[in-house]
């Protein structure tokens, strides 16, 4: 008998723990084993093939990206993005796959029209700021925004990434006198 099992102890005879043990390797299947495309392994050349195929070519990430993992990585998380396309946390979402950090601020967080919003980029690391880049961004907000929504303005705080080192020190020093006292018995 196993002594991680779920079930209760009346339940623990050997063809529960067997179908317990099945079940707990069925739902530990490596995805990966089960895809049809190799994404980690694909040639950089095959990449704008599959960006295609899983809709993501275009105003939907591939314009913004430019490493082969950040490609690889929009590709990957494509169907999930896909499915949850349409509301509000999507545009953050599909934002942090390509290592953007944004903000969405509804039209009550910030004083705005009904139904409008607001997103503010937190961080644009190791991209060059330009009209294109600004461009592409709205665009591909506008790609996964919801229809009753409306886009109202986009504010952009530029920092870059940096090593910070901080060290701290504690000192400590004591005095101890040990006496001692001869004794005779």
């Amino acid at each position: 008998m196993t002594t991680d099992s779920l079930l209760p102890k009346s339940m623990q005879d050997s063809n529960n723990l067997a179908l317990e043990e099945c079940i707990k390797e069925a739902v530990n299947v490596d995805v990966k084993k089960l895809m049809v495309y190799p994404i980690e392994n694909a040639n950089e050349n095959l990449l704008p093939i599959l960006a295609k195929e899983f809709h993501v070519l275009g105003a939907e990430g591939w314009n913004i990206v430019s490493t082969k993992k950040e490609k690889q990585n929009l590709i990957i998380n494509s169907i999930a993005k896909h499915a949850k396309k349409g509301c509000i946390n999507s545009i953050t979402e599909a934002l942090n796959t390509i290592d953007i950090e944004a903000s969405i601020l509804e039209f009550w967080q910030y004083a705005g029209r009904p139904a409008h919003f607001m997103v503010e980029f937190l961080n644009i690391y190791d991209r060059n700021f330009t009209s294109e880049l600004e461009e592409m961004l709205e665009k591909m907000i506008k790609a996964y925004k919801p229809a009753s929504r409306i886009l109202d303005k986009i504010n952009y705080f530029l920092c870059s990434k940096g090593l910070l080192y901080a060290s701290s020190s504690i000192r400590s020093t004591e005095k101890t006198i040990l006496a001692t006292k001869e004794v005779i018995l």
